[in-house]
């Protein structure tokens, strides 16, 4: 559920932390903040995609190749990541399956600095109990469409700068899991 007033991990533009305030104010002020983003691939190559929900204070309604969300204060990336998995989708997760990436910085009109994650399955189920409040539909799409519309100016979908680096290290990763 989307709580305005939850303590978040705010940073300078070099990621260190700094005093946590409530996410409307991070947001309101354009602060900086932590955030963990979770690829969800599965071993016929598609990635698990979602649409967020319209009460989103962010892109709502719009399609997104990945799960995740705002980081608390006094967590790291990667139990933020695996809550959030248990969150959005429903799915209680051992974090040593959780491949990390990199950190990469968000444009300067939404501060975040986001720790890429991918959590590779071996199923195609879309059975998931994700959180309505958050999320509207998830679908499974193949890891070309989802480059295809992620590289253009879709307007139906959120699109990061990093799109094509992280579905390049997708496409390694699958390969080796």
């Amino acid at each position: 559920m989307i709580n305005p007033q939850e303590l978040l991990t705010v940073v300078d533009e070099h990621d260190n932390p700094l005093t946590p305030l409530p996410r409307k104010e991070v947001h309101a002020k354009g602060l900086w903040h932590r955030t963990a983003g979770i690829w969800v691939v599965n071993t016929n190559g598609q990635i698990l995609c979602q649409k967020r929900s319209l009460k989103k204070d962010v892109h709502p309604g719009l399609w997104e190749a990945f799960f995740g969300g705002h980081v608390l204060s006094g967590v790291e990336y990667l139990d933020s990541a695996a809550r959030e998995m248990e969150e959005e989708l429903g799915i209680k997760i051992d974090k040593k399956n959780l491949h990390f990436y990199k950190t990469l910085k968000s444009d300067k009109s939404h501060k975040e600095i986001q720790g890429i994650f991918a959590l590779v399955l071996d199923t195609d189920r879309t059975d998931f109990t994700f959180e309505k409040e958050e999320i509207d539909e998830i679908k499974w799409v193949s890891r070309e469409e989802v480059e295809k519309v992620l590289l253009s100016d879709d307007p139906h979908w959120v699109h990061k700068w990093w799109d094509k680096e992280v579905i390049e290290w997708l496409k390694n990763l699958n390969q080796v899991s």
